[in-house]
């Protein structure tokens, strides 16, 4: 049996490849195409990108499918990780926290359900509910909902909503998220799902 680590084996252009493959599917969820990996290393011949490509197949670093541009795939994509170390709450103007080495916070639970999806935020309309534009809402997609839910609603005219859902009892109350200006009345409400988290990047 060849226990060999493959990565030993590469050339340093096939080691600049697979990186740039590897890269491009972690950050963006998807491979370069030819023509890009072609551009970036300054490979004029598709031919001679896929000669790299075969080769990386070939020492099984990743796979790809046929008769489709971005179906380059890790062989070992890295695992995503979803606990990270626990630093303690902070006051400002007071001393950092003592913080215990074993302490995390598991944010598995935002990203393991197949219910799960994201929406980003288009618009100022949620910027007096702390939600900015470029925010992403992670929703967990249910028709159903229980007072005091931030959901993303239909309204009849097509239009979405982000607002807290309270069951009254003819009728359905839509609040701001900070309970901010009047409430609005429906008869009933389209629940598309419920968020369960705000992603936001600086």
């Amino acid at each position: 049996m060849n226990t060999l680590n493959p990565m030993h084996s590469l050339t340093l252009r096939q080691q600049e490849i697979y990186d740039f493959l590897r890269d491009k599917i972690v950050t963006r969820g998807y491979g370069p195409t030819v023509r890009e990996i072609g551009h970036k290393f300054g490979i004029k011949s598709p031919n001679g990108v896929m000669c790299h490509l075969k080769a990386l197949e070939k020492k099984g670093l990743i796979s790809r499918e046929a008769h489709m541009s971005r179906a380059i795939q890790l062989s070992n994509p890295p695992q995503l990780q979803t606990v990270l170390p626990f630093l303690g709450q902070i006051t400002v103007g007071e001393p950092f926290p003592a913080a215990n080495p074993d302490d995390r916070l598991d944010f598995s639970g935002l990203f393991t359900s197949p219910e799960l999806c994201c929406l980003r935020v288009r618009g100022s309309s949620l910027n007096d509910d702390q939600i900015a534009e470029g925010d992403t809402l992670v929703v967990h997609k249910q028709p159903s909902f229980r007072d005091g839910d931030l959901a993303v609603i239909a309204y009849e005219d097509g239009t979405i909503g982000v607002r807290r859902l309270y069951q009254e009892i003819h009728r359905v109350r839509l609040e701001s998220v900070r309970k901010t200006g009047n409430p609005q009345f429906v008869d009933r409400v389209v629940v598309i799902g419920i968020v369960v988290g705000v992603i936001r990047q600086y």
